[in-house]
């Protein structure tokens, strides 16, 4: 919001004096003599904070890191707000009100044509008509046909990507030759596809209705994985095909500027920002080809007159030079990038320019055209050949640079990036009404006086340098300044820099800036040691510092900081906090509440806390479970979430029926293979709140599995399902380690945990082989998880404390037995997504990276979502017909289930006895390359396996025929269904079964628990 210069004054002036009120809004103040004391936001130490209304001012005595004078001051330090912020927070609470400007008024239909849509009075404010974007082009390869097109027309995008009719604008890009741009689609691991699809920009109508990853609006997008290019004007295009000579090419960020500018005779190509002339590493090829076809002598760079503007929502916390370091990077960059032509012999003068500011507020040169200078466009022209000669570049409406042989350090003079004071003095008007700002690394104020000063001054016990007088052989008194180790530390310690002690007993340098905790290294704090004198000490101290810094600063003295003990919360069982830019989301069963940070009592890594700036949303779905089941509704909220939606796709394992149902309307998909879909997708939906939770329990904890559901032949690997975005997913939004699961030494491998840490959330183990040893995972687990540092370091991490696993696998993994089967939470994948059809086929970006705001504001409250469905619901495992059956054939192998189809389809191999040595033999016989790996005992349990699978009944004579029972039992009690007789033992398969009986999976638990059992009754042949 822009509130004016009138009203910003009355606020500040109505607050004045006002500390006491605006503090006890945020905390409970108690009286202590002439002054009030309370707790400290930073800090969170109780009734360390003195307010003194007297002298109108407030401080910590304890953390010193926050004090000020003024109430705004309090809530941009003490509450993270941003100037406007407390200027609106002030206004509301002393009733002043703030004009806002009326938003602009939107069309009732989406969707116009000719004078009245949007693309129409776009261009005609920039004094632009639907000729002047009119591009001669070709429609086939046969270079035939011209035909003309307008570049710039009305359309839009749906949400996966597609043209559609609308009331934004297309803007279309056309090559040197008049053929349409391509580029090839990414899947979406990033990989090139080889489909070609055309490529265009979207320029939205209301940029506010569409925000970036950090919440901010934005007035374009661009085709989902698409490469930048650049926009080509007709008239560049008509002057290269004639190979007219172009003395001075223009840069303009834009397609529109491009247009204006070269319709008045500057010519000129655009880019979609100023961070994308290059890609790769070099500069597009067209470019290049403009440049040598048309003899260009001097390419131009030119800016908006906001091109050195701090950011419009500055707070205490950010870099103050951060967006003015943005553009100093572009303008680099380009002059890198145009040094490289010299490789081709092209010998160019390189600028870089902007508009400058004037009464009419012209932003662009698309603005000055049809502003100030409409109707005197030529101008423009006259001005820059005007200050081309002059001697420092500037004209009345543009300011050249020409830097073709200037260094870095020299182009950052022109943002005053190499010297704080002088950034401060040319931001002042901005930067006075901050409490403080932050400069490089290092807190900075302007005080009452207008000078620029330390906003953390160093105190007397804190000077790490003593001036000592003494005197030379002559008994002329000379200055000398020694280093004080003990100040330094206190120095260091007093602005958050500290250790902190690793499991393993080893420690790294940390910087604590509340609530965040940042790992740092020791040049770092070197450097910030270094930046402190040169800001703030005499030249003598920064030589003293410059000469010896690495002996002073070096990871020996270092190491002499003091430990520091973050406040970590412990992890509660029945809620988990989400962290971002301005708020927390503590989220139980029942609610998810918004929690400023005033509110956190603790610390967290500085990873944990996204950018993000994320707003809670309606549900997106709602579960419900009664005694048939689950089921769920998705609302209007949830329709608009991808990853929603493609957890759906990979739940349903009845799209091929549902896309016959289409041709076939009588088909019927059974009921309850459709709440088989419903419990898939419930169980991901709470198999993911259990991986975000970071509470353990040791009776609880699994290890989450994805398989394809589908089935196929042992060996054959489906793929593709999309188990591993899942995986991506989880590293996006949590400290994860990813371990490629198809690595061969997975088991021996003693430095397989090496990059796990204290921050360590979750381990990905993505795709893992047939055969996987899952035994070795147990005590990681359930219980502490030991690793082996390369360099002879070992850490052991407290089950509490230790990472969650997720892995995917084609195969089902080996194993029998409640051992195993406790330690897994199985999710199945459908082939909805396979070879064919991807995600990007649905939603028409890749996922993550090409995500904007809502995308990743509605995957956060899913998230939050899965979290309560966890808390509510447990541990869902998926239907497990699928994944045992997965799990039954892997075990038995192909080869076995070959023979055994054979062998069991003659009648003289049912319902009677086999000797069991003459069946193993017939298994040999068809598969001898398995004598080396099938033992008579694996033998026996691939038996009971198939049967288990086919639903046949292993020696159903030793069950009695009217209760289904086992009519035999050994000494303790366990069913002997054994057939053995005169020194041999027989296997009967009945295949057709007619009444229940202990299941052969029973057998094969019973068989597992008692290994001596198995031995005993084992006949040598």
């Amino acid at each position: 919001m822009f509130i004016q210069e009138e009203i910003k004054q009355r606020i500040l002036a109505v607050s004045e004096g006002k500390l006491v009120e605006v503090i006890s809004d945020f905390t409970n103040i108690h009286k202590s003599g002439a002054s009030f004391v309370c707790e400290c936001p930073v800090c969170k130490s109780d009734r360390t904070l003195t307010i003194t209304p007297g002298k109108s001012i407030f401080k910590c005595f304890r953390c010193n890191n926050l004090s000020g004078k003024k109430p705004v001051d309090y809530l941009m330090k003490g509450q993270g707000k941003s100037f406007t912020e407390a200027l609106e927070y002030l206004a509301h609470k002393f009733n002043i009100l703030i004009e806002e400007p009326a938003p602009p008024v939107k069309p009732k239909t989406k969707s116009k044509s000719g004078k009245n849509s949007y693309c129409f009075r776009m261009l005609a404010e920039s004094g632009l008509t639907p000729e002047d974007v009119t591009a001669h082009i070709y429609k086939s390869d046969d270079r035939k046909s011209i035909f003309q097109t307008r570049t710039f027309h009305s359309g839009t995008i749906d949400q996966y990507g597609n043209l559609v009719a609308g009331d934004d604008v297309v803007i279309e890009y056309y090559d040197l030759d008049g053929f349409p741009v391509r580029y090839e689609q990414k899947d979406s691991k990033g990989k090139l596809t080889g489909n070609q699809k055309e490529y265009f920009r979207v320029r939205w109508q209301f940029p506010d209705e569409h925000l970036d990853k950090e919440g901010r609006p934005y007035k374009y997008r661009s085709p989902s994985g698409s490469t930048p290019f650049i926009y080509i004007p007709q008239r560049i295009r008509a002057a290269y095909k004639a190979k007219e000579k172009i003395s001075r090419l223009y840069i303009q960020e834009g397609e529109k500027k491009a247009e204006k500018a070269s319709k008045h005779g500057l010519p000129s190509v655009g880019i979609s920002g100023i961070q994308n002339l290059g890609y790769g590493g070099r500069l597009p090829e067209e470019l290049i080809q403009i440049i040598q076809t048309c003899e260009v002598k001097e390419v131009v760079f030119l800016l908006d007159s906001d091109w050195d503007d701090l950011a419009s929502s500055l707070r205490v916390t950010d870099q103050a030079e951060k967006r003015p370091r943005n553009f100093f990077y572009a303008v680099r960059n380009y002059k890198d990038y145009m040094r490289t032509l010299k490789n081709r012999g092209l010998y160019i003068e390189i600028y870089f320019g902007y508009v400058l500011h004037n009464e009419h507020n012209d932003k662009g040169i698309d603005d000055l055209l049809a502003g100030t200078l409409a109707g005197k466009e030529d101008a423009l022209q006259k001005d820059i050949e005007y200050l081309i000669n002059e001697k420092n570049l500037k004209g009345q409406y543009i300011q050249l640079h020409k830097i073709t042989s200037w260094t870095d350090h020299k182009l950052e003079e022109v943002w005053a990036l190499n010297n704080h004071k002088a950034f401060a003095e040319r931001h002042k008007n901005v930067l006075k009404d901050m409490p403080e700002f932050v400069i490089g690394r290092h807190k900075w104020r302007i005080n009452e006086a207008g000078v620029l000063e330390s906003a953390q001054p160093i105190e007397s016990d804190e000077q790490f340098w003593e001036e000592i007088e003494k005197y030379d052989k002559y008994g002329n008194p000379i200055q000398r300044y020694e280093f004080k180790y003990v100040r330094s530390r206190r120095f260091l310690q007093n602005r958050g820099f500290g250790r902190f002690r690793r499991m393993d007993g080893t420690f790294q340098f940390i910087h604590l800036t509340p609530p965040t905790v940042r790992t740092v290294e020791h040049w770092e704090i070197r450097d910030f040691i270094f930046e402190f004198t040169e800001a703030n000490c005499k030249e003598e101290v920064n030589e003293m510092i410059s000469r010896g810094g690495t002996q002073y600063f070096g990871p020996d003295k270092l190491s002499l900081l003091q430990f520091i003990k973050p406040n970590y919360q412990l992890s509660q069982r029945d809620r988990q906090l989400f962290y971002f830019a301005d708020k927390c989301w503590e989220i139980s069963a029942n609610k998810i509440i918004e929690l400023d940070y005033a509110s956190i009592t603790h610390h967290i890594w500085v990873e944990q806390q996204k950018k993000l700036p994320a707003k809670l949303t309606k549900p997106l779905i709602v579960v419900s479970k009664n005694e048939s089941g689950f089921s769920y509704q998705i609302t209007d909220t949830g329709k608009k979430c991808h990853f929603l939606q493609f957890l759906i796709n990979t739940s349903n394992f009845t799209w091929r029926k549902e896309e016959m149902k289409k041709t076939q309307p009588a088909l019927i998909i059974p009921e309850d293979e459709l709440h088989e879909n419903i419990e898939h997708l419930t169980a991901k939906l709470c198999a993911i709140g259990y991986m975000l939770m970071n509470n353990k329990d040791r009776s609880n904890s699994k290890a989450v599995i994805a398989m394809d559901g589908r089935q196929s032949e042992v060996g054959a690997s489906n793929g593709r399902s999309g188990k591993s975005i899942l995986g991506e997913l989880l590293k996006n939004i949590m400290a994860t380690v990813y371990i490629n699961g198809k690595k061969s030494d997975l088991s021996t491998d003693n430095f397989l945990w090496d990059e796990l840490t204290e921050k360590t959330k979750a381990v990905f183990i993505d795709d893992v082989r047939p055969g996987f040893d899952f035994e070795s995972l147990f005590a990681n687990i359930t219980g502490d998880w030991s690793v082996n540092y390369k360099g002879g370091r070992r850490c052991t991490f407290p089950f509490a404390t230790s990472p969650k696993i997720y892995i995917t696998t084609n195969h089902a993994l080996n194993g029998d037995g409640s051992s195993f089967k406790d330690r897994q939470w199985l999710i199945a994948f459908s082939d909805y997504y396979n070879d064919q059809r991807k995600p990007i086929n649905d939603f028409g970006i890749m996922f993550f990276d090409e995500w904007d705001f809502d995308q990743w504001n509605l995957t956060w409250n899913l998230m939050a979502q899965c979290v309560q469905l966890y808390l509510k619901y447990g541990v869902v495992q998926s239907p497990g017909g699928r994944l045992e059956q997965r799990h039954q054939r892997q075990f038995m192998g192909e080869e076995f289930i070959s023979w055994a189809e054979e062998y069991f389809s003659s009648e003289e191999h049912n319902n009677i006895p086999i000797i069991r040595k003459e069946m193993f033999d017939n298994f040999l016989t068809y598969a001898p390359d398995q004598r080396k790996w099938c033992k008579p005992t694996l033998f026996k349990k691939r038996i009971l396996k198939y049967c288990e699978w086919k639903g046949y009944k292993f020696n159903p004579h030793k069950y009695d025929p009217v209760t289904g029972l086992p009519m035999f039992y050994d000494k303790d009690g366990k069913p002997d269904i054994d057939d053995k007789s005169g020194g041999k033992e027989y296997f009967t398969i009945g295949n057709n079964k007619k009444q229940e009986s202990l299941s052969s999976a029973e057998l094969l638990n019973f068989l597992e628990k008692n290994p001596e059992n198995k031995e005993q009754k084992e006949l040598p042949f």
